[in-house]
């Protein structure tokens, strides 16, 4: 644990060291923000509409969980897909690139501590771009009386399933990524594989609109989409916990091989 501990701590500083996190964490404010913006706004014009049309049973069927935080969750992810092989590349192929790669090698630390350690400071990244993403939600609860909203009419239970959603995919993207990062010591190929294999993650459930049988099941519980719909509905269910722990253990479980591989070698 202390060297699981020490890996994560150099990891974490590496990130908040250079301006590699505080630019990250701009550019998702402001594309977060803007996604929150557009969306909250046009949820303001629809209603205006109904009102001024004296249309109350189509309000009836508006809120706030269904038209603005599902569709922010969804789209956040979108960015997610992009953002986040560019927080994991240079984990292990930095350490190839500063030819530090070889005395990591030769210390005593399992490639599991390693793994763990560096995926671990990947999520303290994922996991405060999440609480970012939360800052709406509470800033609508406490001015949205201001603007014609109760605080009452935010259900806070699917947008903490939406939260705990997309840091799941967050965490499986990140699985991905630093396997990406140990095939090579090249970051911008880390990237780029690491965004390949989340893309073909994120569409092979377009496939199963073609197909039938349990093919179409196979296609659409493999994709990463899917589950995250229903967290943003307000549903855990079992099967969306366990793909994604199986996407995280598969992640780290092939760059422990790959990086154990390379260490014998």
């Amino acid at each position: 644990m202390r060297n699981i501990w020490a890996i994560f701590k150099k990891e974490f500083k590496i990130y908040f060291d250079t301006p590699v996190a505080y630019v990250i964490f701009g550019i998702f404010s402001l594309i977060s923000g803007y996604f929150f913006l557009q969306i909250f706004s046009y949820f303001q014009r629809q209603s205006l509409q109904f009102l001024q049309y004296q249309a109350p049973q189509m309000l009836e069927h508006m809120n706030l969980n269904d038209m603005v935080f599902r569709p922010l969750f969804l789209n956040i992810n979108v960015f997610f897909l992009l953002m986040i092989p560019v927080i994991t590349m240079r984990l292990i192929a930095d350490e190839k690139r500063l030819k530090t790669y070889e005395l990591l090698m030769t210390t005593p630390v399992s490639t599991w501590q390693i793994v763990i350690g560096k995926y671990l400071a990947s999520l303290t990244v994922v996991l405060s771009m999440v609480l970012i993403v939360f800052i709406y939600p509470v800033l609508l609860s406490l001015f949205g009386s201001e603007g014609g909203l109760s605080a009452g009419s935010i259900e806070w239970m699917p947008v903490i399933t939406s939260g705990l959603g997309l840091f799941l995919a967050g965490a499986a993207f990140s699985a991905l990524g630093i396997f990406a990062s140990s095939l090579t010591e090249s970051q911008i190929i880390s990237a780029i594989v690491a965004f390949g294999l989340l893309l073909l993650f994120w569409v092979i459930g377009w496939a199963s609109a073609g197909a039938e049988g349990i093919t179409k099941e196979v296609l659409r519980y493999l994709s990463l989409l899917e589950h995250l719909d229903q967290f943003t509905k307000g549903l855990i269910e079992i099967k969306d916990l366990i793909y994604y722990l199986s996407v995280i253990f598969f992640g780290l479980f092939l760059t422990q091989q790959t990086i154990s591989s390379q260490r014998w070698r």
